[in-house]
Protein backbone atom coordinates (compact mmCIF):
# COMPACT_ATOMS: atom_id res chain seq x y z
CA UNK A 1 0.00 0.00 0.00
CA UNK A 2 2.49 2.72 -1.09
CA UNK A 3 0.35 5.17 -2.59
CA UNK A 4 -3.71 6.97 -2.47
CA UNK A 5 -5.15 8.28 -5.29
CA UNK A 6 -7.70 11.00 -4.80
CA UNK A 7 -10.15 13.40 -7.11
CA UNK A 8 -11.04 17.01 -7.05
CA UNK A 9 -13.85 17.82 -8.59
CA UNK A 10 -15.77 21.16 -9.34
CA UNK A 11 -19.32 21.31 -10.34
CA UNK A 12 -22.52 24.01 -9.60
CA UNK A 13 -23.24 24.59 -6.56
CA UNK A 14 -25.58 27.79 -5.84
CA UNK A 15 -24.42 29.45 -8.74
CA UNK A 16 -24.03 27.35 -12.64
CA UNK A 17 -20.68 26.20 -13.31
CA UNK A 18 -19.36 28.67 -15.65
CA UNK A 19 -15.68 27.69 -15.50
CA UNK A 20 -13.32 27.78 -12.75
CA UNK A 21 -11.05 30.45 -12.21
CA UNK A 22 -7.51 30.03 -11.96
CA UNK A 23 -7.59 31.90 -8.81
CA UNK A 24 -9.79 30.25 -6.85
CA UNK A 25 -8.88 26.95 -8.15
CA UNK A 26 -5.50 27.48 -7.64
CA UNK A 27 -6.18 28.81 -3.93
CA UNK A 28 -8.93 25.86 -2.81
CA UNK A 29 -6.07 22.76 -4.74
CA UNK A 30 -3.67 24.52 -2.35
CA UNK A 31 -5.66 24.39 0.85
CA UNK A 32 -7.21 20.82 -0.09
CA UNK A 33 -3.08 19.80 -0.50
CA UNK A 34 -2.49 21.28 3.11
CA UNK A 35 -5.58 19.18 4.43
CA UNK A 36 -4.28 16.07 2.71
CA UNK A 37 -0.34 17.17 3.96
CA UNK A 38 -1.08 18.27 7.82
CA UNK A 39 -3.87 15.24 8.11
CA UNK A 40 -1.57 12.50 6.78
CA UNK A 41 1.49 13.07 8.63
CA UNK A 42 -0.59 13.53 12.51
CA UNK A 43 -2.19 9.82 10.77
CA UNK A 44 1.30 8.31 9.74
CA UNK A 45 3.73 10.05 12.76
CA UNK A 46 1.26 11.01 15.61
CA UNK A 47 2.50 14.55 14.80
CA UNK A 48 0.75 17.81 14.24
CA UNK A 49 2.63 20.10 12.01
CA UNK A 50 2.30 23.82 11.85
CA UNK A 51 3.63 24.25 8.22
CA UNK A 52 2.01 22.04 5.71
CA UNK A 53 5.90 21.38 3.86
CA UNK A 54 7.31 20.06 6.74
CA UNK A 55 5.18 16.77 6.04
CA UNK A 56 7.99 13.44 6.50
CA UNK A 57 7.51 10.66 4.77
CA UNK A 58 5.43 10.92 1.58
CA UNK A 59 4.51 13.26 -1.01
CA UNK A 60 1.85 14.51 -3.53
CA UNK A 61 1.66 14.65 -6.88
CA UNK A 62 -0.94 16.17 -9.36
CA UNK A 63 -1.92 13.72 -11.78
CA UNK A 64 -3.46 14.84 -14.94
CA UNK A 65 -6.94 15.98 -15.22
CA UNK A 66 -9.73 14.48 -17.37
CA UNK A 67 -9.34 16.52 -21.09
CA UNK A 68 -12.84 18.57 -21.13
CA UNK A 69 -13.97 18.15 -17.30
CA UNK A 70 -13.08 20.13 -14.29
CA UNK A 71 -11.95 17.50 -12.17
CA UNK A 72 -7.89 17.50 -10.64
CA UNK A 73 -6.21 14.13 -9.71
CA UNK A 74 -4.09 13.81 -7.01
CA UNK A 75 -1.93 11.37 -5.67
CA UNK A 76 -0.39 11.21 -1.85
CA UNK A 77 2.62 8.43 -2.46
CA UNK A 78 4.68 7.40 0.55
CA UNK A 79 8.13 7.60 0.22
CA UNK A 80 9.49 6.20 3.40
CA UNK A 81 9.80 2.66 4.88
CA UNK A 82 8.66 3.36 8.38
CA UNK A 83 5.79 4.97 7.19
CA UNK A 84 5.02 2.29 5.08
CA UNK A 85 4.44 0.06 8.17
CA UNK A 86 2.56 2.41 9.80
CA UNK A 87 0.26 2.89 6.80
CA UNK A 88 -0.02 -0.97 6.15
CA UNK A 89 -0.58 -1.57 9.96
CA UNK A 90 -3.45 0.65 9.95
CA UNK A 91 -5.10 0.32 7.07
CA UNK A 92 -6.40 2.01 4.13
CA UNK A 93 -10.08 1.79 5.69
CA UNK A 94 -8.82 3.39 8.79
CA UNK A 95 -6.87 6.09 6.98
CA UNK A 96 -9.68 6.81 4.97
CA UNK A 97 -12.18 6.93 7.66
CA UNK A 98 -9.57 9.22 10.10
CA UNK A 99 -9.60 11.40 6.51
CA UNK A 100 -13.22 11.90 6.41
CA UNK A 101 -13.51 12.15 9.85
CA UNK A 102 -11.36 15.23 9.70
CA UNK A 103 -12.80 16.86 6.94
CA UNK A 104 -16.23 16.72 7.77
CA UNK A 105 -15.92 17.90 11.76
CA UNK A 106 -13.97 20.82 10.41
CA UNK A 107 -16.86 21.58 8.64
CA UNK A 108 -19.61 20.94 10.94
CA UNK A 109 -20.18 17.46 10.13
CA UNK A 110 -21.03 14.87 12.56
CA UNK A 111 -19.12 12.18 11.52
CA UNK A 112 -18.23 9.23 14.40
CA UNK A 113 -15.32 7.01 13.34
CA UNK A 114 -15.71 3.04 12.32
CA UNK A 115 -12.79 1.59 12.57
CA UNK A 116 -10.75 0.42 16.22
CA UNK A 117 -7.33 1.61 14.61
CA UNK A 118 -8.88 4.84 13.52
CA UNK A 119 -10.41 5.63 17.02
CA UNK A 120 -7.40 5.14 18.82
CA UNK A 121 -5.11 7.12 16.94
CA UNK A 122 -7.89 9.59 17.14
CA UNK A 123 -7.72 9.51 20.58
CA UNK A 124 -3.69 9.96 20.56
CA UNK A 125 -3.81 13.20 18.53
CA UNK A 126 -6.43 14.58 20.95
CA UNK A 127 -3.82 14.55 23.82
CA UNK A 128 -1.67 16.59 21.66
CA UNK A 129 -0.73 19.98 22.31
CA UNK A 130 -2.44 21.19 18.83
CA UNK A 131 -5.64 21.06 17.61
CA UNK A 132 -5.49 19.15 14.33
CA UNK A 133 -8.48 20.69 13.63
CA UNK A 134 -7.75 24.45 14.44
CA UNK A 135 -4.45 23.80 12.23
CA UNK A 136 -7.06 22.90 9.21
CA UNK A 137 -8.96 25.66 9.58
CA UNK A 138 -7.05 27.80 7.24
CA UNK A 139 -6.76 25.25 4.64
CA UNK A 140 -10.30 25.01 4.48
CA UNK A 141 -10.83 28.01 4.16
CA UNK A 142 -8.96 28.03 1.07
CA UNK A 143 -10.10 24.94 -0.42
CA UNK A 144 -13.81 26.96 -0.18
CA UNK A 145 -12.37 30.11 -2.22
CA UNK A 146 -14.54 28.73 -5.56
CA UNK A 147 -17.57 27.93 -3.00
CA UNK A 148 -17.19 31.68 -1.62
CA UNK A 149 -16.47 33.57 -5.29
CA UNK A 150 -18.01 31.47 -7.89
CA UNK A 151 -20.63 29.54 -6.17
CA UNK A 152 -19.44 26.32 -7.05
CA UNK A 153 -19.33 22.62 -5.16
CA UNK A 154 -16.18 21.16 -4.48
CA UNK A 155 -16.17 17.26 -4.28
CA UNK A 156 -13.00 15.74 -2.24
CA UNK A 157 -13.53 12.39 -3.84
CA UNK A 158 -10.99 8.39 -3.46
CA UNK A 159 -12.49 6.55 -6.26
CA UNK A 160 -16.23 6.68 -7.13
CA UNK A 161 -16.86 7.89 -3.45
CA UNK A 162 -16.91 11.70 -2.02
CA UNK A 163 -15.44 12.16 1.19
CA UNK A 164 -16.47 15.65 1.83
CA UNK A 165 -18.86 18.12 -0.50
CA UNK A 166 -17.81 21.67 0.51
CA UNK A 167 -20.36 23.84 -0.37
CA UNK A 168 -22.97 26.92 0.82
CA UNK A 169 -23.78 25.81 3.99
CA UNK A 170 -19.83 24.42 4.72
CA UNK A 171 -18.68 27.81 3.89
CA UNK A 172 -21.50 29.26 6.73
CA UNK A 173 -20.29 26.84 9.05
CA UNK A 174 -16.69 28.57 8.56
CA UNK A 175 -17.69 32.00 8.44
CA UNK A 176 -20.82 32.49 11.03
CA UNK A 177 -20.00 32.56 14.39
CA UNK A 178 -23.11 33.78 16.72
CA UNK A 179 -22.30 33.56 20.55
CA UNK A 180 -24.46 32.94 23.18
CA UNK A 181 -25.26 35.71 26.17
CA UNK A 182 -26.65 32.64 28.18
CA UNK A 183 -24.35 30.66 30.55
CA UNK A 184 -24.93 26.36 30.82
CA UNK A 185 -23.58 23.74 33.23
CA UNK A 186 -22.44 20.79 30.64
CA UNK A 187 -20.94 17.18 32.29
CA UNK A 188 -18.33 16.18 30.33
CA UNK A 189 -15.03 14.95 30.08
CA UNK A 190 -11.89 16.28 28.92
CA UNK A 191 -10.02 14.57 25.59
CA UNK A 192 -7.71 17.16 24.78
CA UNK A 193 -6.27 20.23 27.01
CA UNK A 194 -3.22 22.68 27.14
CA UNK A 195 -2.48 23.84 30.16
CA UNK A 196 -0.52 26.62 28.66
CA UNK A 197 -3.30 28.10 26.80
CA UNK A 198 -6.47 27.03 28.88
CA UNK A 199 -8.16 25.12 25.27
CA UNK A 200 -9.17 21.84 24.70
CA UNK A 201 -11.50 19.32 23.65
CA UNK A 202 -15.06 17.96 25.94
CA UNK A 203 -16.77 14.92 25.21
CA UNK A 204 -19.91 13.93 26.91
CA UNK A 205 -19.13 9.80 26.21
CA UNK A 206 -16.07 7.86 25.66
CA UNK A 207 -17.12 7.29 22.33
CA UNK A 208 -18.86 10.96 21.35
CA UNK A 209 -17.24 13.62 19.14
CA UNK A 210 -15.03 16.04 20.77
CA UNK A 211 -16.01 19.21 21.01
CA UNK A 212 -13.39 22.37 21.23
CA UNK A 213 -13.33 24.67 24.46
CA UNK A 214 -11.58 27.98 24.89
CA UNK A 215 -11.57 30.18 28.75
CA UNK A 216 -12.66 33.34 28.57
CA UNK A 217 -10.51 34.28 30.52
CA UNK A 218 -6.99 32.47 31.86
CA UNK A 219 -7.63 29.77 34.43
CA UNK A 220 -6.55 29.67 37.96
CA UNK A 221 -4.38 27.26 38.69
CA UNK A 222 -6.99 24.86 40.45
CA UNK A 223 -8.72 24.82 37.47
CA UNK A 224 -5.73 23.71 35.29
CA UNK A 225 -5.18 20.57 37.59
CA UNK A 226 -8.78 19.82 37.74
CA UNK A 227 -9.01 19.48 34.21
CA UNK A 228 -5.71 18.01 33.45
CA UNK A 229 -6.55 15.24 36.12
CA UNK A 230 -9.84 14.57 34.22
CA UNK A 231 -7.56 14.28 30.95
CA UNK A 232 -5.60 11.73 32.61
CA UNK A 233 -8.76 9.66 33.52
CA UNK A 234 -10.20 10.04 29.80
CA UNK A 235 -6.47 8.69 29.13
CA UNK A 236 -6.84 5.53 30.96
CA UNK A 237 -10.35 4.24 29.39
CA UNK A 238 -12.33 5.91 32.34
CA UNK A 239 -15.12 8.62 32.05
CA UNK A 240 -15.63 11.17 34.87
CA UNK A 241 -17.81 13.59 34.11
CA UNK A 242 -16.55 16.87 35.56
CA UNK A 243 -19.34 20.21 35.67
CA UNK A 244 -17.78 23.07 33.16
CA UNK A 245 -20.00 26.58 33.21
CA UNK A 246 -19.82 27.23 29.73
CA UNK A 247 -21.68 29.97 26.87
CA UNK A 248 -22.19 28.34 23.02
CA UNK A 249 -20.54 29.27 19.93
CA UNK A 250 -22.72 28.17 16.95
CA UNK A 251 -22.81 28.86 13.29
CA UNK A 252 -26.50 30.38 12.02
CA UNK A 253 -27.77 26.81 11.68
CA UNK A 254 -27.68 26.18 15.55
CA UNK A 255 -24.22 23.73 15.12
CA UNK A 256 -22.30 24.34 18.29
CA UNK A 257 -18.77 25.36 17.15
CA UNK A 258 -17.16 25.39 20.64
CA UNK A 259 -17.47 26.25 24.23
CA UNK A 260 -16.60 29.38 25.91
CA UNK A 261 -15.34 28.01 29.17
CA UNK A 262 -16.13 30.57 32.35
CA UNK A 263 -15.08 28.00 35.02
CA UNK A 264 -14.76 24.41 36.19
CA UNK A 265 -17.28 23.46 38.92
CA UNK A 266 -15.76 21.93 41.11
CA UNK A 267 -17.55 18.28 42.65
Amino acid sequence: MGEFNFTIKYDSGAKEFDGLDHYYGAQSLFGISQILLIGFHAFFNKDILTQAPSAKGFRLVLGKSKTGSWEQAIQLVITDQTVMQVANDLGKNALYDLLKWVLLTGVGGRYALKYRKSIKRARELERENDDLQEKLDEALRRAHSPVKHQGLNVHVMSGRTTLVTFNESTLNYLETELISDETQIVDCAISRFNARTGTGRLIKSLDAVSVPFMPIDRLPPTQNTALADNLGQVARGIFAPTKLLVSEVTDSAGYIKRYRLHRVIRN
